[in-house]
């Protein structure tokens, strides 16, 4: 390759990076800034009402997406024209999984959630296995603003129940792009064939991370309460607001990895980020929580602690990157389902003795050991 080439694929790269980075950061940045503000408005107890609601929807659009996820990005990216036959696959799923939910909890707003997100999240990820980031990009930040909008009209009609309702219908004004996508291609149920392994392994794998994106707050809500779910759930949108850094880099590195093309330095600084923001986080929360959020300075220790999870959490989606772009999905699976059982029992044995400290630890106890693994099998 001579030195003109190396230039221009450099530039492609780095203008790759800065558009999936800023637009995802934008749009993550919107949303988490936008669910911590909603602690101010809503107070403790019902900010932990609607961790629990959240963590529900979570999990029932988990279930629709019915392992699509990543799949999606590592078959388009490697030019399969699958999208249509997944995109049938999800609507079906996401379909029933609606229905299950409204006759389980007798909320419109819950029951429309799954396929709202299937929708959403399926042109999303057919974007970036095209590995068309503008479009990604632009997308990614106006489904938040339309979020932000419904969901403040929303809950001064119908309070919480708004939120989640506003929540649910910002993901459906992107269904012209799925719509498209059924044009680019056709229902084959044949292309599976061979694909039916990592599919299913990659759905297990996908349905165990929103397990552990959502596992804790399931268990808090009804044994421990509001009061400490409230705490909490603020500590955890901390969290992921923090954590939108290495997963914007996830979403870069996977369809490169998946074709072998490692970005060993973006990931070397991605760490180098995870360690710094936990020195900050640790120094100046006590700072600025009692300003902006004095009724939740229970949260201070928590959020402390729970920033001890941010290198190691970072380096897992690093790991997982790597693993799910050369198909060892089954590695990935097993270091989160690691984590979701530490989680699981840990709540239920520290938090009783514990209470808020003892959970907040037993969280920070599963992140490292997801890592351990995947560093131990990588």
């Amino acid at each position: 390759m001579n030195p003109f080439d190396k230039f221009k694929e450099y530039f492609l790269q780095i203008r790759n990076i800065t558009t999936v980075g800023i637009s995802t950061i934008i749009a993550n940045g919107i949303s988490g800034i936008f669910w911590i503000y909603l602690a101010s408005v809503l107070g403790v107890e019902k900010y932990g009402e609607l961790g629990y609601m959240l963590a529900v929807i979570g999990i029932s659009g988990g279930i629709a997406s019915f392992g699509t996820v990543n799949a999606m990005i590592v078959y388009v990216s490697k030019g399969e024209k699958i999208q249509a036959t997944l995109f049938f696959i999800v609507l079906c799923s996401a379909t029933i999984v609606g229905i299950l939910s409204f006759i389980i909890f007798k909320n419109e707003a819950m029951a429309i959630y799954p396929l709202g997100y299937v929708i959403f999240s399926s042109v999303i990820f057919d974007l970036l296995g095209k590995k068309s980031f503008a479009n990604y990009g632009k997308i990614m930040v106006l489904q938040r603003i339309i979020m932000v909008v419904l969901v403040l009209v929303l809950y001064q009609q119908y309070e919480i129940y708004g939120i989640v309702l506003g929540y649910s219908l910002s993901f459906f004004p992107f269904v012209f792009l799925m719509y498209k996508g059924f044009k680019e291609s056709r229902i084959d149920f044949s292309i599976l064939k061979g694909k039916i392994n990592f599919i299913t392994t990659n759905y297990v794998t996908h349905m165990s991370k929103i397990l552990n994106f959502n596992i804790d707050k399931l268990i808090i809500f009804p044994l421990f309460g509001t009061a400490i779910l409230g705490p909490y759930q603020l500590a955890f949108q901390i969290f992921i607001l923090i954590m939108l850094i290495p997963n914007t880099v996830l979403t870069y590195t996977l369809p490169h990895d998946a074709i072998g093309i490692k970005n060993i330095k973006l990931k070397k600084y991605t760490v180098l980020f995870s360690a710094s923001i936990t020195i900050i986080i640790i120094i100046f929360s006590p700072i600025i929580i009692p300003e902006i959020l004095p009724q939740f300075e229970e949260s201070i220790q928590v959020i402390q602690i729970m920033s001890l999870a941010f290198l190691p959490s970072s380096l897992s989606i690093l790991y997982s990157s790597e693993l799910l772009g050369s198909e060892r999905s089954k590695v990935v699976l097993v270091g989160t389902l690691i984590s979701v059982i530490i989680l699981s029992s840990g709540i239920l044995l520290l938090g009783n003795d514990y209470g808020l400290l003892g959970i907040t630890i037993t969280f920070v106890i599963a992140k490292i050991a997801e890592f351990l693994f995947l560093h131990i099998k990588k």
